[in-house]
């Protein structure tokens, strides 16, 4: 292989480091879902969640890097929804991020605390009887900040470092046996070099008993950067994914439960080809 073509894909794995750090853990992970925690109630969780993957695109080429080795992603993340009226809840969610690569390259670990989300949940109107369940539409305005100065545009940068302005709404469907269905979609505005975001998350709720709920999920993002990884600045990339996953959430009494799930990348454009990308956590209900 000619050195130029050598040079080219190590510059480009460079890039895709930090095109793969700029994801937030689990709150990348999943969609959310209709439900709201009701005046006065609270539920407070942490997780720890880890991704890897050795293959990335550049572009819609899929490809592996010697240089760059398996990169390895995990967060401690914290996340709090609380209900500020039967049909508003207060949200917030934060992560402390710490990316590693093996590759002979052996570029620099960067671990920090990375972005905060906060916003609100609100349901538009009354739920309404569709068949044999229920239908609400929520909205779900939110913003994302920076935590600190982190490195945003190296080899092992943890995110992009800037303000994300988010219009979401959830469209969700229960039946009175329990399962149910929820879409998330929206967009986001992204206020520096970033592509803006139109996210889409489908989730479908499988009670299999009283206390244990599984939650299979595809989600797809699309952004509208200008070029791929190595024909200009990192920030400015059209990042796009497609993946699928499964949740599980336990509930150990009327207070505690305990979440899990796994998710894999199925398709994507300069982006890391997650093969494993696993979270646990565990969750503290208050009030009520």
């Amino acid at each position: 292989m000619a050195m130029n073509a050598i040079a080219t894909r190590v510059v480009a794995g460079l890039w895709l480091l930090a095109v793969a750090s700029s994801l937030s853990g689990v709150a990348r992970a999943q969609g959310d879902n209709g439900f709201l925690r009701g005046q006065g109630r609270t539920d407070l969780s942490f997780s720890y969640s880890m991704d890897l993957y050795d293959e990335f695109w550049i572009g819609s080429d899929k490809v592996a890097d010697p240089a760059v080795g398996e990169i390895t992603r995990e967060a401690l993340n914290v996340h709090v929804a609380h209900g500020l009226r039967d049909d508003l809840d207060l949200v917030f969610s934060a992560s402390w991020v710490d990316v590693e690569n093996d590759g002979s390259a052996d570029f620099d670990d960067e671990s920090a605390f990375q972005d905060a989300v906060g916003g609100v949940k609100w349901r538009v109107g009354a739920a309404r009887r569709l068949g044999h369940g229920e239908w609400s539409f929520l909205v779900a305005p939110s913003v994302k900040v920076p935590l600190g100065h982190y490195e945003n545009d190296s080899q092992t940068a943890i995110g992009d470092g800037q303000i994300d302005w988010r219009a979401r709404g959830i469209a969700h469907y229960r039946l009175d046996s329990g399962f149910f269905l929820s879409l998330e979609s929206g967009f986001d505005y992204r206020t520096e070099a970033p592509g803006n975001e139109i996210p889409l998350h489908v989730t479908l709720g499988l009670p299999l008993s009283a206390g244990i709920t599984v939650m299979p999920f595809w989600s797809q993002v699309s952004s509208d950067g200008d070029h791929d990884i190595g024909q200009g600045d990192f920030p400015g990339v059209d990042e796009d994914w497609e993946r699928v996953g499964v949740s599980v959430y336990a509930r150990i009494d009327e207070r505690y439960g305990i979440s899990a799930g796994w998710k894999q990348t199925v398709d994507g454009r300069n982006t890391g080809d997650i093969d494993g990308g696993y979270w646990l956590g565990l969750v503290w209900k208050f009030g009520g």
